[in-house]
């Protein structure tokens, strides 16, 4: 069980020296190069295919995965060599998709598929595993250790979900997963997360940044170490972990072969990075207690430094993650059915949008942000539960979304039906992350006290969707100058190399608008959170149309409703 302190280097920066940051994201690898001040040089990505043979499930081959990487790094490349002057990349970070599992064998050659961030498939695994270590190991080993939950879509429950694969296997099973991971089970060696695959790719090192094992449920957070003990318990020992690395410290160099596969020069340098969240406080300029981060793309992450001591839910609803920055750790909360809520609306019920929207030559969320802004807030009793994928702080690996308070009403051109369904859904997800962020307020010592919000991610182009947020949060938020988590790692990849410091970094992140909450609309989100949307997945129909109905007649919503009439008029 290997772990090492931070490796650091110090370049002799030139000014045409570029840094190149690639996130290995769930549906395309994006990179992103800056120069030694950190200003934008250029951008390319690369889509690869996203396989979902079954609802809970998803899965990606990391042969594709590592054939868009480096694609992208070759357009990069090309792109950065063909302009005057030309630029020359000194140093490549990655980021990617948090937890998603990639199994090696002897050879470190990746086997099987990799089992995704949002795959649920462990759920059964991740209760029993669970309660293995807590009972082989005591009842707080989990909170105190840990400091997380053994959740279903982590690395610890995909790997005692493929090790019961093979048990199954080996016992003659003739089932398709038994039949499938029993083989790979047998051979794997090692696991590695997408980002330490295309890293193993191009400098031969099997090595994870703290970020990345404090992802996987498999790692003592206080001591900065491998929980030997658990690999024990679970019976997933036979694999050897990866050596733990800094993030922003030096993992090794790019090989001659991947040199020639890439465009790189051999010898480049390669950074220790972070998870796409992580990344993405970084690029947010959020390092620091009482500053958070609301990353709105694919799923909705809420993400607050809290200091150098974990800060653990007592019900293990959000999760506790080493950061960029050496020591500190984060607190953050996901709902992973976030954006995927706006596009599957977009892909199975907006045939309509989509075709405006090819013939006005415009995003189809654009339209979409834009319907919903043409009903008043609460969408006409119409509420959206967003676990599309399964969530995290209800615990429900194998959740369900779905509209509440449907009714005839809709039909009823008054009522803009479809643009009630389209704002639930933003509604919905924005209250589901401030369920996160009650938790991590929660957490928070006065001093420590939330104080700003930075949101990120495609969600953070719209301005509706930002103000939004700031109503149904009851804070002021931020957009920012912050590019994605691709960025993020190309300003790591220049601190690794020792063109600036991590301060200096964050330090090129500019606040741009600041959106305040519009105190009658959120009083009356905070009624509607409060009194109907907070811990409905776990309440029944009937109370969620009865608490729906009064906060529907309530004071605080003819005041948001008045409010909001004259907004339209003015605005």
């Amino acid at each position: 069980m290997v772990h090492s302190e931070a490796r650091t280097y110090k370049w002799q920066v030139s000014g045409m020296d570029a840094f190149l940051g690639v996130d290995v994201g769930t549906q395309s690898v994006k990179g992103t190069a800056v120069n030694a001040i950190g200003e934008l040089l250029f951008e390319a990505s690369t889509e690869y295919p996203l396989y979902i043979p079954q609802p809970g499930w998803t899965e990606q081959s990391p042969q594709e995965m590592k054939q868009a990487a480096f694609e992208t790094i070759r357009k990069v490349v090309r792109a950065l060599d063909s302009m005057q002057p030309r630029y020359k990349v000194r140093a490549v970070c990655f980021t990617g998709q948090m937890h998603t599992m990639i199994l090696l064998d002897e050879s470190n050659e990746a086997i099987g598929v990799a089992l995704l961030w949002n795959d649920g498939r462990a759920a059964r695994e991740a209760v029993e595993g669970a309660k293995m270590l807590e009972e082989r190991l005591g009842e707080r080993f989990l909170l105190d250790v840990i400091c997380n939950d053994f959740l279903a879509n982590w690395t610890g429950a995909h790997l005692f979900y493929v090790k019961r694969r093979w048990e199954d296997w080996k016992a003659g099973s003739s089932e398709y997963e038994a039949q499938r991971w029993g083989p790979v089970w047998e051979r794997a060696r090692r696991f590695l997360t997408p980002r330490d695959y295309i890293v193993l790719s191009l400098c031969g090192e099997v090595a994870m940044d703290y970020c990345g094992g404090s992802e996987t449920s498999l790692m003592d957070i206080p001591s900065k170490r491998w929980a030997v003990e658990a690999f024990e318990v679970l019976g997933i020992d036979k694999l050897t972990p990866p050596q733990l690395l800094e993030p922003g410290s030096v993992v090794g160099k790019v090989t001659k072969k991947a040199s020639e596969e890439t465009g790189l020069e051999e010898g480049t340098l390669v950074i220790a990075g972070a998870g796409d969240c992580l990344a993405g406080a970084l690029a947010g300029g959020v390092l620091d207690v009482g500053q958070m981060l609301f990353t709105l793309g694919t799923s909705g992450v809420a993400v607050a430094p809290i200091g150098t001591k974990p800060l653990v839910d007592p019900q293990l609803r959000t999760q506790v993650h080493y950061s960029t920055v050496p020591n500190v750790l984060v607190n953050m909360g996901c709902v992973n059915g976030a954006g995927i809520g706006l596009r599957m609306y977009r892909d199975v019920l907006a045939d309509v949008y989509r075709t405006a929207a090819n013939k006005l030559g415009v995003d189809p969320y654009e339209l979409l942000t834009r319907r919903a802004s043409q009903v008043p807030p609460g969408s006409n009793g119409v509420m959206f539960s967003p676990y599309l994928t399964g969530d995290r702080l209800v615990k429900a690996p194998e959740g369900k979304g779905c509209w509440y308070g449907i009714s005839a009403y809709l039909l009823e051109p008054e009522s803009n039906g479809d643009a009630c369904l389209v704002r639930a859904i933003l509604e919905g997800v924005c209250f589901a992350v401030r369920d996160a962020i009650e938790i991590i307020k929660g957490l928070l010592p006065k001093e420590g006290e939330l104080k700003e919000i930075r949101m990120v991610g495609g969600g953070a182009r719209s301005s509706f969707w930002v103000q939004l947020a700031a109503d149904i949060f009851g804070q002021s938020v931020c957009t920012t100058t912050a590019r994605d988590a691709s960025y993020g790692m190309a300003l790591l990849a220049a601190v690794g190399a020792g063109a600036m410091s991590l301060r200096e970094a964050a330090s090129t992140i500019k606040v741009v608008e600041r959106f305040e909450p519009r105190q009658p609309i959120a009083r009356f989100y905070d009624a509607l959170y409060r009194r109907v949307y907070q811990g409905h997945y776990d309440k029944s129909q009937r109370q969620i149309d009865e608490a729906m109905n009064e906060v529907m007649r309530s004071e605080e919503y003819r005041e948001a409703l008045a409010f909001w009439k004259s907004s339209e008029m003015t605005g």
